[in-house]
């Protein structure tokens, strides 16, 4: 019984270009329609987070704008009320002399 060795020249065509990688800019033809399909949900979920983020710092304002504290928005964002001063303060215009 004789064995090939996997590293042997009876590989055929076909087995040696499966081993060539693809380009990394380019998505080998058989993923390229489910890679422009992921690329499009990225996108979407992005312009999501994006609107979500403004809708938080608009909520955030309000309740600040209404007297909430601090503390209060923190616990609802479940941060340290430090953390959430520092990241939805309003910029204060400067002071004139």
């Amino acid at each position: 019984m004789t064995s090939i060795a996997p590293d042997s020249h009876a590989q055929s065509d076909e087995t040696r270009a499966a081993l060539v990688p693809t380009p990394a800019d380019e998505p080998a033809p058989h993923i390229a329609r489910p890679y422009r399909a992921l690329e499009r949900e990225l996108e979407r979920a992005v312009r999501d987070r994006m609107e979500v983020n403004l809708r938080v710092t608009a909520a955030v304002n309000a309740m600040r704008d209404g007297g909430s504290s601090w503390a209060v928005i923190a616990r609802i964002l479940g941060t340290a009320p430090q953390t959430a001063h520092k990241k939805y303060s309003k910029p204060h215009p400067p002071k004139e002399a």
